[in-house]
């Protein structure tokens, strides 16, 4: 089966498609790995591109980018509160670090993928299931944007919920269109 097969139910998850505005900048590898600006265009994040993509992009051509952002491993707040007084980490309730774009010790034997460190405030959290696992399809806002993750954990009988943090490592893949096509 292909990886755009067997990605596919992730996308379906969500009923209606949602783009977010980002600025091609170039393919990291070619054909697989694209290297967009987003998120009021300030931070470089690289996207596996599953589908069919458009050809013939020239650098800053605008960009509808149709995410979904995999949780790897990381962790649940309760909200913002518990996040700044028991997360380790210094950075903001809201934040993204696209930690696989570029070498924190410029290691030039560094292989580029797209990962990113993100938190962010649980807008909705639900389960669905693909092919009899139970997954859950989390709205997670980074901002002004709505980010769809998908979780293969909802953190047992707590559950993740409404206002929650979650926090951590997140693998990503969209499908990408020109802007005048979304």
């Amino acid at each position: 089966m292909k990886w755009a097969e067997r990605i596919q139910p992730f996308f379906d998850a969500w009923r209606e498609p949602s783009f977010i505005l980002a600025w091609h900048d170039h393919w990291v590898r070619w054909g697989t790995l694209l290297r967009v600006r987003t998120f009021g265009d300030e931070i470089p994040l690289n996207v596996e591109v599953i589908g069919d993509f458009p050809r013939g992009l020239k650098k800053e051509d605008p960009l509808g980018l149709e995410l979904r952002f995999y949780f790897l491993k990381g962790e649940f707040f309760r909200d913002e509160a518990e996040y700044y007084r028991e997360s380790k980490s210094h950075r903001a309730a809201e934040s993204v670090i696209p930690c696989g774009t570029f070498s924190p010790t410029r290691d030039p034997a560094f292989i580029e993928s797209a990962t990113v460190l993100l938190s962010g405030t649980v807008l909705s959290a639900r389960p669905f299931f693909v092919d009899g696992e139970k997954m859950y399809a989390i709205d997670l806002r980074l901002w002004e944007n709505v980010l769809r993750v998908v979780s293969r954990d909802g953190y047992g009988e707590l559950g993740i919920h409404e206002g929650n943090i979650l926090s951590g490592h997140f693998g990503v893949s969209g499908n990408v269109r020109r802007r005048e096509e979304t």
